[in-house]
């Protein structure tokens, strides 16, 4: 399923990433800016990936 495509190294292919969404700005602002990149939700999971191809850098985890 999706979620083995939603890994640290893959790729986050078209379809994925129309389905995706941005976080509020409020979640965007604690997190670390790393130039070239954008945070995206993905289903239950935050990812960041790299603009330019899609390659997903971190997927990011909330502590509990």
């Amino acid at each position: 399923g999706w979620q083995k495509k939603v890994a640290r190294g893959e790729v986050l292919d078209g379809d994925m990433y129309e389905a995706s969404r941005t976080l509020p700005r409020n979640i965007l602002d604690q997190l670390e800016d790393v130039e070239g990149t954008s945070v995206r939700q993905v289903e239950d999971r935050v990812v960041r990936i790299m603009d330019t191809t899609g390659v997903i850098m971190d997927v990011l985890t909330g502590a509990r």
